[in-house]
C-alpha cells in the first residue's frame, strides 16, 4: 500500500510518510481544510492521526469516518 493508494481511498485527508535519518518512519494523515469543533474533538475525531504502518493508519481513518457518521446522524436527529 502506497501513500497514493491511501490518498485515493481517503480524499479528505492529506497523507504522508514520516522521515528520519534511517529512512521512512510512521504514516500520518491530517484533515484537508477542516477545523474540528470542541464537540467533534470530544467525540473522538482528530485533526491529525498517525500510525506505525499503512494498515493501522487505514483502521484509524476508518474509525474517524465512523465517528463522523455517528455525529452526523446525531445532528440529524436533533
Amino acid at each position: 500500500m502506497t501513500v497514493q493508494d491511501l490518498a485515493a481511498q481517503f480524499p479528505d485527508w492529506v497523507i504522508w510518510r514520516g522521515a528520519c535519518e534511517t529512512g521512512p518512519q510512521g504514516w500520518y494523515a491530517t484533515r484537508r481544510a477542516v477545523s474540528l469543533s470542541a464537540e467533534q474533538l470530544s467525540a473522538g475525531l482528530a485533526q491529525t492521526v498517525w500510525s506505525d504502518d499503512a494498515p493501522s493508519l487505514v483502521l484509524e481513518l476508518e474509525r474517524q469516518r465512523e465517528i463522523a457518521s455517528h455525529l452526523a446522524r446525531q445532528d440529524g436527529e436533533a
